[in-house]
């Protein structure tokens, strides 16, 4: 079966690659002017069979056959057809809860196709309906199209149909044992598309970067994935629910040729530069131009507005007036006062001039005065905007950002979406209000791993601060409730650091094993003892990923080289002997990543945010499958290992 498909996805690569030699050789003959018009053809950089479809009975749209294909891109392979998975006729496969296609009433069961390395590796099929089927794809054989449909009754690709829950009529072909815990009930959320192969694929190793996971997308991450573009939408998820995963392919997405053309490019926004490494395999594979989207660092927007120099350093606020909404609003204050002042008619007020009125708010105060916290606060600041930018301090960046979009001209993006938002400071959420975004928000977090008491403590508050409330006047929140990434083991495990009402996460990977804790003899044998656990991690995962997280990596990178270890040129984080390599982070470098094995150094050193231990959770979440634990200080409260 296998073999099968692959074959058949070799000859959809090939006729693509051919569309894709007409489509250049027509671009080439064609002369272009305002009077002749491109011909429109679907070219895709890989093709890729997502999974098959099944059908009752043959469909006129189809040319008489009973089945189709979901793809990377559209194709009419003459015996064959592919659509893409950004295609309306998608949820035939995907199966969302509401919006079906047309073709959905007619679909008896799907087959999902895993793939590693480029090549399809493994299979589910499943089949819908109270009757099995006997056979969900028979060889085609001559078929004679049925009758058209009553006027009224519009069938094929492209019409529209009332809403059906079909999901609730899914029977899984050979039930494994994930399956059985989906026919009891036991998993949250919709039934689990393919949760046998679903499963499978979550235990298999990782690599170092994120890759495309269209074949085995959940029907609620799809919902959220094909939403409009203008609409709003908050997703709330512990570690491992998906948020990342949402955020590469919604991008993909709305810049696909099935979606109605954004104005502006698609503007993905992460907490580091590690991030953007992470997501850009999976936006590389899902989008051929890479001219419709950027993928940023929070901190390089910042330092672009801000004119300074690239850094990918995180935000740190030593007092809460360096990022608070206030300061905000004292700048919008010096810029009226600024442009109030200017002489010609249409000058414009620059970065300096709102910089000195803010000062000058020390001798005239706004009109509805300076508080004695603000009056310490500006009277601490360097004199000038250009001493300002000399001191590179990241706790002013926020500051000089905001005078930067205030001050400068930017290109709007169509939408943006922002992952890991629970990091976003006040300012800085006032400096992407600021960016002009012509469509909507998509952003993912998770407020369990606040790193700073100096962040919004609700999504209620970036709600209001973007003006993006429902029509009830709450934020437009949904939680994300299943764990794909972590073991319910690591899990259980970190989730003893959060409150008891914000324990609640099912895991599809029941079967981990309970992560480690080994306790040094002396902090000087900590840095050994890290390697150690480490490198046997290494030999477990085999061709996966492990990383080192700690908040003293100096300590670990000598103990490194003591064991003739060396780090890649420019590259601090990424280490090699002997053909293996190990992951060396401080913690605000691992979020939004994953790896197959995690060690996690002295948890005790890990700061609190408001007596909660967001740094430290995060931490321990990046393991997918076997988390180590070492330390020489008592664990922090409530950390403890299960008997």
């Amino acid at each position: 079966m296998v073999a099968d498909e692959m074959a058949k996805e070799k000859r959809y690569n090939e006729e693509l690659s051919k569309n894709a030699a007409r489509h250049q050789r027509l671009r080439s003959a064609q002369t272009q002017n305002t009077w002749t018009t491109s011909t429109s053809t679907d070219v895709a950089m890989a093709g890729e069979l997502v999974g098959r479809v099944a059908l009752g009975s043959p469909d006129a749209s189809l040319d008489g056959a009973r089945d189709f294909y979901i793809g990377t891109a559209y194709l009419d392979g003459g015996d064959f057809k592919v659509f893409s998975w950004t295609a309306k006729v998608a949820c035939t496969y995907y199966r969302k809860a509401a919006e079906h296609h047309e073709l959905c009433e007619n679909v008896v069961g799907v087959r999902v196709l895993a793939h590693q390395g480029g090549r399809i590796v493994d299979y589910q099929d499943e089949t819908f309906g109270p009757e099995q089927v006997a056979e969900l794809f028979p060889e085609r054989r001559l078929q004679i199209p049925r009758a058209p449909f009553a006027k009224g009754r519009a069938r094929g690709v492209g019409a529209s149909t009332p809403d059906i829950d079909h999901s609730a009529k899914i029977v899984e072909v050979a039930p494994g044992p994930e399956s059985a815990r989906v026919s009891r009930g036991l998993v949250p959320g919709p039934v689990l598309r393919a949760p046998d192969l679903l499963r499978r694929q979550l235990a298999a190793p990782k690599t170092a970067a994120m890759s495309a996971v269209l074949a085995t997308l959940q029907s609620d991450q799809y919902e959220a994935i094909t939403r409009p573009a203008r609409e709003n939408q908050i997703l709330q998820g512990h570690p491992g629910t998906g948020k990342t995963i949402v955020a590469a392919h919604r991008a993909a997405y709305l810049l696909s040729k099935d979606v109605a053309p954004i104005s502006g490019k698609v503007l993905v926004l992460g907490p580091t530069v590690e991030y953007v490494k992470h997501v850009q395999g999976a936006l590389r594979a899902l989008i051929a131009d890479d001219s419709q989207y950027e993928v940023k660092p929070i901190p390089t927007l910042l330092e672009e507005l801000a004119g300074l120099p690239r850094s990918d350093m995180p935000t740190e606020s030593f007092v809460l007036q360096d990022v608070d909404q206030s300061l905000a609003r004292l700048i919008d204050a010096a810029y009226s006062r600024a442009r109030a002042g200017l002489d010609d008619v249409g000058e414009k007020a620059t970065a300096s001039d709102v910089y000195a009125e803010l000062r000058w708010f020390l001798e005239d105060p706004p009109a509805n005065g300076l508080e004695a916290e603000w009056v310490r606060y500006l009277r601490e600041l360097p004199t000038t905007f250009e001493r300002l930018q000399a001191s590179r301090i990241t706790s002013y960046r926020g500051l000089m950002a905001y005078i930067g979009v205030r001050t400068t001209r930017v290109e709007n993006p169509g939408h943006v979406i922002v992952d890991e938002a629970q990091d976003i400071h006040p300012i800085e959420w006032e400096v992407l209000g600021w960016l002009g975004n012509r469509g909507g928000w998509t952003i993912l977090g998770d407020m369990n791993q606040r790193r700073t008491d100096h962040t919004f403590g609700s999504w209620k508050e970036v709600a209001n601060l973007l003006a993006i409330e429902d029509s009830d006047g709450q934020a437009p929140v949904e939680i994300l409730a299943r764990g794909y990434r972590s073991t319910a083991q690591i899990l259980r495990f970190a989730n003893q650091l959060l409150p008891a009402r914000d324990r609640h996460l099912y895991s599809l990977q029941q079967d981990g094993e309970e992560p480690t804790v080994t306790r040094a003899v002396s902090l000087r044998e900590l840095p050994e003892l890290t390697l150690s656990r480490a490198t046997k991690l290494l030999a477990r995962v085999g061709a996966g990923t492990v990383a080192i997280i700690t908040v003293e990596p100096l300590a670990v990178q000598a103990a490194l080289v003591r064991r003739g270890w060396q780090a890649d040129f420019g590259d601090a984080s990424t280490w090699r002997s002997g053909g293996q390599t190990l992951t060396l982070f401080p913690p605000e470098r691992a979020r939004g990543l994953e790896f197959d094995g995690v060690v996690v150094v002295e948890p005790a050193a890990f700061p609190e945010n408001v007596g909660r231990q967001g740094v430290l959770y995060t931490a321990l979440t990046r393991a997918n499958r076997l988390l180590t634990v070492v330390h020489s200080r008592p664990l922090p409260r409530g950390l403890r290992v299960r008997a």
